[in-house]
Formats: structure tokens, C-alpha cells, sequence
């Protein structure tokens, strides 16, 4: 063989393990890699408010677990249960996450369920999915799994992959069950479902169904045209098929009083958690404020519609 042939014969071999390489260590659009933890864990560092607990009960339609069907009396009989562990997800990317976004992965309530005390702390405790899977809605805990770790760009380790890929493999469906009948999604006031499909709740920060300018602007998706997955999901105040457009995006609705946003401001950076300079009741309820009165910091960037003194009543 000649030399020059030999080396064509080499240099294709090479190319093509690189590309097997690479599909190899991605798995739907995850990493696979294993777990790392790139600085100490604190739980502090990934806390979240009790008061979360009433929204997760308003997802599932009742107290009830998803886990093991069971249903309870009372709030006081479950656990704010994290599908992905917070050390778990840790170990696979946060540990070099700013503090908000840890903090949003800790109250995100795709990520969150109800499960009783001997479930979440005997059973399930930090295990990821190759240790553990519910007796029941293994599909949807498995999916659910999967769009967590893509929305927070979260690495997985190969044992996990083979053993979600077990589960998926024979899901004719991924929807919540409860008693053998479908769990509704929950609609919020725009007519929208607050839990969004795999590939549009990737940009959708503040777990609210709905994406923002500033959302799309941070995932690099902006300018969003009438034929991207986003589009539906935003609003497009001029309905010209185009949100997002170089400047300004979406103009606001002249109802909306846009106060002006000060760097300073406190209540804004510690409420604000998708930085369009408003405080909407999601994020109040999400960081346990509501309902919010005059005299609150954050009252101002809210809209009191009955200009009652209170808001997210």
C-alpha cells in the first residue's frame, strides 16, 4: 500500500472514531459525564421556602404523591421532595452555578413533587435515577429527570443514562397518572399550561409557562420568528411574526405601568428572577412573599389591578 493511501486510510479511521467518540459521551442532548464536585455542598446554598409547597399541591391537583399514589390528609404528612437531588444536580454542573441560579433550580417547580417522609428520606434521599426509581409514574419521573438536567444544561453519568433509557424504552406516554386517569397540567391566566414541553421549557427560566425577551436574549435564541418552538409561548405585541426584535423586543401594553429600574434596588434583585423589572405573583409566591401589601419593597414593581393595597391575594 502506498504511503499516501495509507495515510488517507488513517486519517478517515481517526475522524470517524472522533464522531462515534462524541455521539457516545451525548445522550438527548446531555453530557455524559461523571460526577464532579467542583466546589463543597451546602443545602443552604439551595434553600427554598415552605410556602413552595402550597403551588407543588395546585400542580398535582391534591396532596398526594406521585411516587406511590398515595393521598394524605394533610400537608403536614408529606415532604417537598426535589425529583433531581439538589446535591445530585450539584455534582453534575451547579457546583460552578451562580447563587439565583441555584436558588431557581431549588424552587423550580418542574423539578418538584410530594412524597411521604419514609419515601423521600428512607428511600429515595439523594439517589439519582440508577439507584432509584418510584413504584409508580416511572415514565413521567423519568422524563421529568431527563428535562431537568437539559433545562439546567446538568451533566449525567452513564449508569443513569442506560437506566432511564430502560425505563423510557417502553413509555407509550410520560403524563402524570393518578387512580389510572391522566393528571391535567395546570392553566394559568393566560390560557397557557404552566409545564411546557421538553424543548421550549428549556428557556424558560422562571418556570412560569410563558418566555421572555430576556430569556430568550440569555439562551441566544433572539430574534424569535412565528415558526421557532418559543414563539408560542411569548408574546408578540405587534403581531408582525418576530418577538424580540434587536432594541426592545415585545413592546409592553400600554396598561402596564413600566416603573423605572434601579440597580440599587434590593426587592428587584432578590424577587426579579427573570430581570424584566416587574415582580409578578410566581415569583412572589415562589420566594414566599405573597400576598405582597403597600408597604412591602416589592409592592411597587407589582401590578395592583383593584388598587386594593394588596396583591396576589
Amino acid at each position: 500500500m502506498k504511503p499516501l493511501t495509507l495515510r488517507v486510510l488513517l486519517a478517515a479511521t481517526f475522524l470517524l472514531w472522533g464522531a462515534n467518540s462524541a455521539v457516545a459521551q451525548n445522550w438527548r442532548g446531555l453530557r455524559v459525564a461523571p460526577e464532579s464536585r467542583c466546589s463543597p455542598y451546602r443545602a443552604s446554598d439551595y434553600s427554598y421556602p415552605q410556602s413552595i409547597e402550597a403551588r407543588i399541591i395546585e400542580s398535582l391537583g391534591g396532596i398526594w404523591s406521585p411516587y406511590t399514589g398515595r393521598t394524605f390528609a394533610s400537608r403536614r404528612e408529606t415532604d417537598i421532595e426535589h425529583i433531581v437531588a439538589r446535591s445530585e444536580a450539584h455534582d453534575s454542573g451547579l457546583c460552578a452555578a451562580t447563587p439565583e441560579i441555584r436558588r431557581r433550580f431549588a424552587t423550580d417547580l418542574l423539578n418538584l413533587t410530594l412524597a411521604s417522609p419514609d419515601v423521600n428520606r428512607g428511600q429515595k434521599n439523594d439517589r439519582d435515577a440508577a439507584a432509584w426509581v418510584p413504584d409508580r409514574n416511572q415514565c413521567w419521573f423519568a422524563d421529568r429527570v431527563v428535562r431537568v438536567r437539559q433545562k439546567y444544561s446538568l451533566t449525567i453519568d452513564r449508569r443513569e443514562a442506560n437506566a432511564l433509557d430502560q425505563v423510557l424504552v417502553s413509555c407509550a406516554s410520560t403524563t402524570l397518572v393518578r387512580g389510572g386517569a391522566p393528571v391535567a397540567a395546570p392553566i394559568n391566566a393566560s390560557g397557557q399550561s404552566d409545564t411546557l414541553p421538553a424543548e421550549v421549557a428549556q428557556w424558560d427560566d422562571n418556570s412560569n409557562g410563558r418566555i421572555t425577551c430576556e430569556e430568550a436574549r440569555t439562551h441566544g435564541i433572539a430574534p424569535v420568528r412565528r415558526d421557532h418552538p418559543a414563539y408560542p409561548y411569548m408574546r408578540d405585541g405587534d403581531g408582525d411574526g418576530i418577538v424580540c426584535e434587536s432594541g426592545g423586543g415585545s413592546r409592553p401594553s400600554r396598561q402596564t405601568r413600566q416603573p423605572p429600574r434601579s440597580v440599587d434596588s434590593n426587592a428587584l434583585r432578590q424577587y426579579d428572577d427573570n430581570g424584566n423589572g416587574r415582580i409578578t405573583c410566581a415569583e412572589a409566591r415562589r420566594h414566599g412573599i405573597a400576598p405582597v401589601r403597600r408597604g412591602h419593597p416589592a409592592y411597587r414593581y407589582m401590578t395592583d389591578r383593584d388598587n386594593d393595597g394588596t396583591v396576589c391575594e
